[in-house]
């Protein structure tokens, strides 16, 4: 029979399945660092009970092979009613079997001979694993059937995390013990290992009789012929045989990097250092895997994995590695692997579970293990085989000495990368792109994100929510969409506001519907907010809702976030309303907000009244609204708001920055405005140029502004002569510049305008000073941002 969706554990259940899950992995590590292909075990094979490479490779190809077993699952598992008991049952037989090992070395302490260690080895290990692949299928149905998959990567990971501190003890306290202790007890103290690893494997199978395993809400009858549906699943069988190849590749040379390291023939390391390299691999582990969880949740397990294959790039430190140089490489080489490993061995496991549907995923589990035993198979057997006819190989090449080991590695760590190749092939289906992580995980940003999540997520404390959410920042804040997202339901209006106005800051689509939700709320400070994130991430999906509250509205703080939304996203529905709204502005306020965003859509329409209202202008700040908005029409939307906000000081050393930006571009000999050709200047006139401007700035800073506007609009109308010749006199000459460009046009238009109003100029007073500087700067901004 199959079994079809099961029914979700209660919280309770789910967290006490958790814990055990997690305690039984620790006990299974215990099991796993020495009683399978690990260090400490290939160490124990090859250099005490003198096994050769080819033997070990034999050996680890041999349980690979194993795997074939794991299509037996299928059937077993498909006219089982439930996972769990088929599975212990079958698993403590590979527990117990595993006791062979410690009665290999016990028998090799005891008698001195080898030979029946190696024997029993060879045939009860590949047995043990024989039982073992016809249940682990169930044991992977079962906990996707307990874990939900949104955070199951994260479950995983942490889980990973935790274990690997168990091993990092273990593995050293072994390794330590083994070097303290050598001679005639060598053998003794390898039982001893042996058979504490046994024992906790043994446990292990035995506490998972009290995790729940969920029922299914209904039964299906089995039909075999589902056996073979993964097989015709293109997707799933590319990247099972990739991660194949990929663990082939691994395989060429990882078993047999231990012995090199310690063997007297290779960098003669003692045994402590497999300990210490075992440490800090782990406990890099330990911290990086809980990160590579989210990142799995939260874009997708294929480009985690892909990233994850490059750990291999670890190894080249192997090529630089003597009796000399171990103590300062095999720490980096340690640290290296693991910042990335993690990412590749847990994540191929979470990814395949992804590709797997929910109704037939014994049969995927079990063709994915098979596929991948079988292809990585001849790893271990043929990189066995290569070092043992590379024995003799030796040769030195910039004082360093190249052995049969490092051509080997060199082949393992290419395939490994062909393999990284083939799996960014693979559809996932939600998974972001592998460009798009990258970037994001090279960013330092990402930490930071990473350490706010739990505080977004869980505080208790509104003030430390507050500060998290303030503090992500745009380019990595997407880590954290789910979680902000959530806070925008937050009771305290101070949290719902900050996490809308992180949305806006991260730009995400995703975040659209939930804000476009909230803009329902009868609380008009956060419909501000939320207005004001819509505009930022720039969606054409929020046009209709911002135009409902624009209308509908009595606020006029939120028409002026809705008007100004409308300017950033644009669109011609966008646009319209802009315009029919600049037309009826109940007030100078909401006119130079629909003026601003007009300008941004450029809409010289809708923005032909700019300088006579920003000359009318009753108060500075309306002033300066629509001086930005003028800016806006110059260059980049923004880009002028900088010399006229913030402290004085602030402001003015941007605008001597605009000045010496503008005299640098200036002095090129070969220049053009708004892409127009102006001829060949020669440096004298250069320097006259050149001199004008540095008289614009002398006249401002001496408080001059009626003098510096003059002045630079002389300039300005010299440059637009120069460019157009007789055609500046002709009346359709505003006619031609719009036709050349909307920003060209603008700035034409504008020239006119100022002529006109230095020719009706009013009596001074402080306010015509402002705009004077205001008109001059503007002028200087166009001609820097359009000057290349």
């Amino acid at each position: 029979m199959t079994l079809s969706p099961v029914k979700k554990l209660t919280p309770k259940q789910l967290n006490l399945a958790m814990q055990l899950n997690i305690f039984t992995g620790c006990l299974a590590t215990v099991w796993g660092i020495v009683c399978s292909p690990q260090p400490i075990f290939n160490v124990f094979v090859i250099n005490h009970l003198g096994a050769s490479s080819s033997t070990l490779g034999f050996l680890v190809a041999l349980l690979q092979i194993s795997g074939l077993f794991q299509l037996a699952s299928i059937f077993i598992y498909g006219y089982a009613r439930r996972k769990k008991p088929f599975f212990i049952a079958a698993h403590l037989v590979h527990r117990l079997l595993t006791l062979a090992i410690a009665a290999a070395a016990f028998v090799a302490a005891a008698t001195g001979n080898t030979d029946w260690g190696i024997r029993a080895i060879m045939i009860a290990v590949p047995l043990s694993w024989v039982f073992m692949n016809a249940s682990a299928a169930g044991w992977w149905s079962w906990v996707a059937d307990l874990f939900p998959e949104k955070i199951r990567g994260a479950f995983f990971l942490k889980r990973s995390a935790i274990i690997n501190i168990i091993n990092v003890i273990w593995f050293f306290l072994a390794s330590m013990v083994l070097d303290l202790i050598k001679g005639p007890y060598t053998f003794w103290i390898y039982g001893a290992i042996f058979s504490i690893g046994a024992i906790s494997g043994i446990v292990d199978i035995i506490l998972n009789l009290f995790i729940p395993e969920p029922e299914p809400t209904e039964t299906e009858t089995f039909n075999p012929l589902d056996a073979l549906e993964p097989l015709k699943n293109k997707n799933f069988i590319q990247f099972s045989v990739a991660v194949g190849i990929a663990i082939f590749s691994i395989n060429l040379i990882g078993p047999f990097q231990s012995p090199y390291v310690v063997d007297p023939k290779g960098v003669a390391a003692p045994n402590t250092w497999l300990g210490i390299m075992f440490v800090i691999s782990q406990l890099t582990w330990v911290v990086t895997a809980p990160f590579w969880g989210t990142i799995m949740d939260k874009w997708g397990r294929k480009p985690v994995v892909v990233l994850g294959c490059f750990f291999v790039l670890s190894w080249t430190g192997y090529f630089f590695l003597n009796h000399r140089t171990y103590i300062y490489l095999l720490p980096l080489i340690s640290i290296a692997a693991g910042l990335l490993a993690p990412a590749f061995w847990e994540g191929v496991n979470q990814m395949m579970l992804s590709l797997s549907p929910n109704k037939n995923r014994i049969a995927y589990v079990a063709w994915y293990m098979t596929l991948v035993g079988l292809v990585s198979s001849g790893g271990s057997l043929l990189g066995g085989a290569l070092l043992d006819a590379l024995a003799s190989f030796r040769i030195e090449l910039f004082r360093l000495s190249f052995s049969g080991f490092h051509v080997v590695q060199l082949g393992s760590i290419l395939m490994v990368l062909f393999s990284a190749w083939i799996i960014s092939r693979v559809r996932e289906g939600r998974e972001q792109e592998v460009g798009f992580v990258i970037g994001r995980v090279a960013n330092p940003g990402i930490l930071k994100t990473y350490a706010y999540l739990d505080d977004i997520a869980t505080a208790t404390d509104p003030g430390r929510t507050e500060q998290a959410l303030r503090s992500i920042e745009a380019e990595t804040g997407d880590l954290a969409l789910d979680e902000i997202i959530a806070r925008l339901d937050d009771p305290y209006l101070e949290i719902r506001e900050e996490a809308a106005r992180a949305l806006g800051r991260i730009g995400s689509s995703y975040a659209v519907e939930p804000l476009i939700q909230r803009l329902e709320s009868n609380q008009s400070h956060f419909q501000i907010t939320v207005a004001r994130a819509l505009g930022k991430i720039r969606d054409r999906r929020a046009v209709e809702p911002l135009i409902h509250y624009l209308k509908s509205t009595k606020s006029e703080e939120l028409q002026e976030a809705c008007i100004q939304a409308l300017g950033d996203i644009g669109g011609e529905e966008a646009a319209q309303t802009v315009a029919e709204f600049y037309r009826n502005a109940a007030s100078d306020r909401l006119r130079a907000a629909a003026a601003d965003a007009a300008s941004r859509l450029g809409l010289f329409e809708a923005t032909s009244e700019l300088l006579p209202r920003l000359i009318a202008g009753k108060s500075s700040s309306i002033r300066r609204q629509y001086a930005i908005a003028l800016g806006n029409l110059f260059g980049s939307p923004g880009d002028f708001y900088p010399f006229v906000s913030g402290s004085e000081g602030a402001s003015a050393d941007r605008i001597s920055r605009l000045f010496h930006q503008l005299e640098g571009k200036i002095r090129s000999t070969n220049f053009r405005l708004h892409q127009l050709p102006i001829s060949k200047l020669s440096k004298h006139q250069i320097h006259s140029r050149i001199a004008a401007i540095q008289e614009v700035r002398e006249h401002l800073d001496a408080g001059q502004d009626l003098e510096a506007l003059k002045k630079i609009t002389r300039f300005a109308q010299d440059i637009l002569a120069e460019i157009l010749g007789e055609a500046v006199e002709a009346r359709q000459f505003q006619e031609l510049a719009f036709r050349i460009d909307i920003h060209f046009g603008s700035f034409v238009w504008f020239l006119e305008e100022v002529q006109k109003y230095l020719g009706t100029l009013p009596k001074g007073s402080p306010d015509e000073a402002e705009i004077q500087r205001l008109l001059t700067l503007l002028i200087v901004f166009f001609l820097e941002s359009n000057w290349n």
